[in-house]
């Protein structure tokens, strides 16, 4: 089996989100499982410093020439070789190497050209990505998200031997241009329609690719039903519903080697499910970086988060003159549109006997949060599958979500009353967070009373803290999805 990913962003290399821990973790799982693994994407500027970082080595190209409509990119493949997986970077300097950010010059701005910068990565997926799987056309081209959707619509156009799946990540994000590119990347005006590219009179890269792909997948089995209804569809449910033939939903895993509690370098001491001493010993050291005076009855909450409305960010600035009551304190990491970064700011000013604000992000500090955090807050409104709450139940940190998407499919809400309580005592099988809805600051409270009553508790939450800790959310599990559902295609 050769599979090829195509994706805008993969970490170490590359990072704006979780897209890229996603190509981190899943392709070497696949590797592990006996599949020859590609992934293809762009040379950034200061990648290759990454590269090298990370233990493996660049080298020095294969020249290519790169076509997409009337436009010719001279450039080359660079290849790297890291956890049994061949990345591929198409290094071509006009396009990538560039200031700023992945895809523009700020975290909210776009770079003008990006319909070229990514058809250009199509077409090199296209036709080197072999180059990556022993020189043998992959069995399996896999698209993620609108950046690497131009893959699949090349694919499909030239009729490749292979089978298409086409990946949402997060189909707020369609990749949506004006009309006029498809001439600009060679997309022929028949596929202009509303079966395919077309989207109120706009271009839609990832509805091209959901058009051209053999299986559709989203990433949580909720998720995969929500997009096909009007509240969550982004205007391409009836699309879904009536012209996508298969959709499969495989929720995400992690890379727990990588984010293990155990031997994180990151934290002040190690901890584990079986021995949770040291967890106090983060939370304390937590409090001190951040300059909160917490009283061991007064339970920590966490944020790490883009500051977006999908977030709900919003609910979370809401309860923030709350905490007192709660005798509750509140750290916040993130950024993201500036009238939520301005928000929090000043929440920390007014209310900072309660809430520490960090603007920006720090990857070593928010492992030191998930650590030293009790619980942890992810009112989303709405979240394909999310990271966050995996990331803390791995380190002990309580999620409190919105119960959509990926969050209903991953945290177990623990409950209530008498039952909990025994169940604690008994060592039964509880819970692994606490969930609710509707997406609104008195829903949200309520959770956060609920769970701020647990932590209280000290058999209950220990209880419930090993339960979320002992949680599989490793990528074992979602990549034998993935292998089963490419041996479908071949059949």
């Amino acid at each position: 089996m050769r599979v090829v990913h195509v994706a805008s962003e993969v970490t170490p290399f590359a990072q704006s989100g979780g897209l890229a821990d996603v190509l981190g973790g899943l392709p070497p799982a696949l590797a592990q499982a006996g599949v020859e693994v590609g992934v293809m994407l762009p040379l950034y500027r200061g990648v290759e410093a990454k590269i090298t970082a990370a233990g493996a080595t660049l080298d020095s190209g294969t020249p290519i020439s790169i076509t997409v409509g009337p436009h010719v990119f001279a450039g080359s493949l660079r290849t790297a070789r890291l956890r049994n997986v061949t990345f591929g970077f198409v290094d071509c300097a006009p396009l990538y190497d560039r200031p700023g950010g992945i895809y523009g010059p700020t975290a909210v701005s776009d770079w003008t050209d990006n319909h070229l910068r990514f058809a250009v990565l199509g077409k090199a997926a296209l036709e080197h990505g072999a180059k990556l799987v022993g020189g043998v056309f992959p069995d399996v081209l896999h698209v993620h998200d609108w950046q690497a959707s131009p893959a699949a619509v090349y694919a499909r156009i030239a009729r490749a031997p292979c089978a298409i799946v086409a990946t949402i990540h997060n189909l707020a994000f369609r990749g949506i241009f004006h009309k006029s590119v498809m001439t600009e990347v060679g997309f022929p005006w028949a596929k202009f329609n509303h079966r395919d590219l077309e989207f109120h009179d706009q271009v839609s890269f990832l509805k091209g690719a959901m058009a051209a792909a053999d299986v559709v997948t989203a990433v949580s089995p909720s998720y995969a039903h929500e997009i096909l209804t009007p509240a969550f569809g982004e205007a391409l449910d009836g699309f879904l519903r009536n012209d996508i033939k298969r959709i499969v939903g495989i929720v995400n895993g992690i890379d727990v080697d990588r984010w293990d509690p155990e031997t994180d370098a990151a934290l002040p001491a190690p901890f584990s499910a079986a021995s949770l001493e040291n967890k106090a010993l983060c939370r304390s050291a937590l409090a001190a970086e951040l300059r909160l005076d917490l009283e061991p009855q007064q339970p920590l909450i966490a944020v790490i988060s883009r500051m977006t409305a999908q977030k709900g960010l919003d609910l979370v600035g809401d309860i923030v003159p709350l905490l007192h009551r709660l005798d509750a304190k509140l750290v916040v990491l993130g950024s993201g549109e500036p009238e939520y970064e301005a928000r929090f700011r000043w929440l920390a000013e007014v209310f900072g006997a309660q809430v520490a604000v960090a603007i920006g992000f720090d990857i070593n500090l928010s492992r030191r949060i998930y650590a030293g955090s009790d619980l942890f807050l992810m009112p989303s409104r709405f979240e394909p599958c999310g990271l966050g709450q995996l990331y803390a139940m791995r380190y002990g940190a309580i999620p409190i979500v919105n119960s959509v998407g990926g969050l209903r499919d991953t945290v177990v809400d623990v409950g209530s009353g008498r039952g909990l309580k025994k169940n604690a005592k008994a060592g039964a099988s509880i819970g692994t967070g606490f969930a609710f809805a509707p997406a609104s600051a008195p829903a949200l409270l309520g959770a956060l009373e609920r769970a701020v009553g647990c932590f209280r508790d000290q058999d209950i939450f220990t209880a419930i803290r090993r339960s979320a800790m002992a949680r599989d959310s490793s990528w074992t599990v979602s990549a034998e999805q993935y292998l089963d559902l490419y041996r479908s295609l071949r059949t």
